[in-house]
């Protein structure tokens, strides 16, 4: 038994940020919703905890993504940081998500800036993003 339940964990720990889904949801605020256009782009997606500065590329289905995620708020220290990026349809509803940053807890220390990267298959019916994310600080500044 111990072997199943061993396994299985494993296999859950492994989907890789697609555990945890904000599928479904829905994206409200307008100013934190980001239109997909094709070609080169470029913006920064900013609250009063995190700043996203980020440039995505959109070509034949694929979404080529990458940028630096900062603490805003006077954060210093992060102990964990988890920021997913949200793909919406044309009415903020939350289609997909994937886990694009993780630190902090089991992994070292975050500090700034922190920079991701990835290459993401659009879905059919997406026409904006937006980003969630979730942290833990330790020091503010």
């Amino acid at each position: 038994m111990f072997i199943i339940v061993l396994i299985s964990t494993c296999f859950i720990s492994g989907c890789g940020g697609k555990l945890f889904s904000y599928t479904g949801g829905k994206v409200t605020q307008k100013d934190l919703i980001v239109p997909l256009e094709d070609g080169n782009q470029q913006g920064v997606w900013k609250n009063y905890e995190l700043a996203i500065e980020y440039q995505y590329q959109m070509a034949s289905g694929i979404l080529t993504f990458s940028g630096t995620i900062e603490p805003a708020g006077g954060y210093k220290y992060l102990n964990h940081l988890a920021v997913y990026l949200l793909i919406l349809d044309n009415q903020g509803i939350i289609i997909d998500n994937m886990l694009i940053y993780l630190a902090g807890n089991y992994r070292p220390m975050v500090t700034s800036p922190m920079g991701f990267g990835k290459k993401i298959p659009v879905p059919g019916g997406a026409r904006a993003i937006s980003f969630a994310y979730d942290l833990s600080y330790v020091q503010r500044r």
